[in-house]
């Protein structure tokens, strides 16, 4: 292929939109394993007594709660018959978003031969991080300190922001991660 005949092309996306779209995209992968049984079991959206019902972690326990944390964090919503107003799954916290992909792919034992189905690839072996990458906390953590405009309140909010498999860092250790991104000057 000669140079005249590629067209290279670099878009810029800002990080919220590609968060939701790779979180979108998450929900849909699992989806797609579990529609081969029962599609009307996972829903894409969800009225707040739904969500109540789930108990997912990181989100409150009563109805009212959660459609107030909603308006407050501004989920994806739509109207539905009588006054109800439903939730896209991708807006829920990362907590709750986590585990309700975590229930939908733990997949309970089928009474039908799957073999032939569908043959999942075989996972990849885990990536070795560079001496110089970003602990996984950090986003996060980016975004809490973007919203609630503030360290202190992003600091105390983090815990229930983290995928479930990222330990929450002591505060020595943020914080020279902090200096080191120059978020924060040292001392």
């Amino acid at each position: 292929m000669k140079m005249a005949d590629r067209l290279d092309l670099t878009v810029s996306v800002p990080a919220d939109e590609w968060a939701y779209m790779q979180r979108r995209l998450a929900w849909f992968e699992a989806l797609l394993l579990r529609i081969v049984r029962d599609r009307a079991a996972f829903p894409e959206w969800h009225d707040a007594g739904q969500l109540a019902d789930l108990r997912l972690p990181g989100l409150p326990a009563s109805r009212s709660a959660i459609a107030q944390k909603a308006s407050r964090e501004g989920w994806t919503r739509r109207a539905a018959k009588g006054r109800r107003v439903l939730f896209h799954v991708s807006s829920l916290p990362a907590r709750a978003f986590d585990a309700l992909i975590a229930r939908i792919l733990d997949l309970p034992e089928l009474e039908a031969e799957t073999d032939a189905l569908f043959t999942l690839p075989t996972p990849p072996a885990p990536e070795v991080l560079a001496e110089n990458a970003t602990p996984a906390w950090v986003l996060p953590l980016m975004r809490l300190i973007r919203q609630e405009g503030d360290l202190a309140k992003a600091w105390r909010a983090l815990p229930d922001h983290l995928p479930e498999h990222v330990p929450l860092p002591d505060v020595e250790d943020a914080a020279k991660m902090l200096v080191k991104l120059k978020l924060i000057k040292g001392h």
